[in-house]
């Protein structure tokens, strides 16, 4: 009988475990599906409030005729053209203020090598404001062909940050200074030059010419001669050797050198800047 009971209680508690767990099991899938049905529901909610707030946007805002484009006011501190600035900004009346994304309209215009800044914003309900920078050169460059072979673009300008830029077709060449002597493969239009000798050059330019020694120098060409010497030039036609560094240094150097000149009635026929000391000079 004990043995009877036993088995009989152990087959209930197996029948219990069953029925619990069949029970835990319909629980979790109930408990499932209402899951999936409230993250359906929610994206479906999500999916109609997004395209009714686009409706309510496209209304009014993106088709509504009063944000229609009529008036474009470009500001240009330069010399370039109305005309260049709308082309290169691809903007017209007409087009939707609303739709206008003003980061791209300023991202065309700011990679146009002649452009050295560009500001572009809304005025509501029809205005679009453009303010442009004309990238100002303070240099020609003359490069020439390492092989040779004639050059299909002669000369080009250079501003004080070192970006590089053609003159416009059939453009009066400004009177600038004339960088001379860098091979044209290094020369790349719309960006700012690496070469060291080249941003050298214009520092050397810079320096001369707010210097005491403008006067007495030629600045209206200046040489590149390998990847480490620049030649200027004084108004006698004496020849000056510079290293590409340390510039400051050797304009202070060369002022002396030219005041004993002076003081003597001397004209200097060459000058040696590159040594750190006993600088070799010849005089007329």
């Amino acid at each position: 009988m004990k043995v009877r009971s036993s088995a009989r209680r152990r087959s209930r508690v197996v029948l219990w475990a069953e029925v619990k767990q069949k029970a835990q099991t319909q629980a979790m899938k109930g408990h499932a599906t209402t899951i999936a049905i409230a993250l359906g529901f929610t994206v479906l909610l999500m999916l109609a409030v997004h395209f009714a707030a686009q409706g309510v946007l496209n209304h009014a805002f993106y088709r509504n005729q009063d944000f229609a484009l009529q008036t474009i006011d470009v500001d240009i501190k330069g010399g370039l053209s109305r005309g260049e600035i709308l082309e290169w900004a691809q903007v017209a009346p007409g087009m939707n203020l609303m739709r206008i994304q003003l980061g791209d309209v300023r991202s065309r215009l700011s990679r146009m090598p002649q452009i050295a800044s560009a500001t572009v914003e809304r005025q509501l309900p029809s205005t679009l404001r453009i303010t442009v920078q004309e990238r100002q050169p303070v240099a020609r460059i003359t490069p020439f062909s390492s092989s040779g072979n004639q050059l299909a673009q002669a000369v080009y300008y250079i501003d004080d940050k070192g970006v590089i830029m053609k003159p416009k077709p059939g453009e009066r060449l400004k009177p600038l200074p004339v960088i001379r002597g860098v091979a044209h493969e290094y020369i790349r239009e719309g960006e700012r030059t690496d070469r060291a000798e080249l941003l050298s050059a214009l520092n050397l330019l810079r320096a001369a010419d707010y210097s005491s020694l403008k006067g007495e120098l030629d600045l209206t060409e200046i040489e590149v001669q390998g990847r480490g010497y620049l030649i200027l030039r004084t108004r006698d036609q004496g020849r000056i050797v510079f290293r590409t560094d340390f510039l400051q240094d050797q304009i202070q150097r060369l002022r002396v050198i030219l005041d004993y000149a002076r003081e003597h009635q001397l004209y200097v026929r060459t000058v040696d800047l590159t040594p750190e000391r006993n600088v070799p000079v010849t005089f007329f």
